[in-house]
């Protein structure tokens, strides 16, 4: 997942704004963050095809 390499790069308190298109990923995505250590923000948010995930870098 891209978004955890991105993840690994960024400072605590950054955020980082990920948009996916796969239905799976509306698990998969929080599920993942959460495992790795990181938070997410909100409930993950549909917008016609597109999947709207926050996650927080918090250590």
């Amino acid at each position: 997942m891209y978004a955890l390499d991105a993840l690994k790069t960024m400072k605590r308190g950054e955020i980082l704004q990920v948009i996916a298109d796969c239905p799976q990923s509306f698990r998969s995505v929080p599920e993942e963050a959460v495992k790795h250590g990181y938070q997410l923000l909100e409930e993950p948010r549909k917008v016609g095809q597109d999947i709207y995930f926050y996650i927080k870098v918090v250590s």
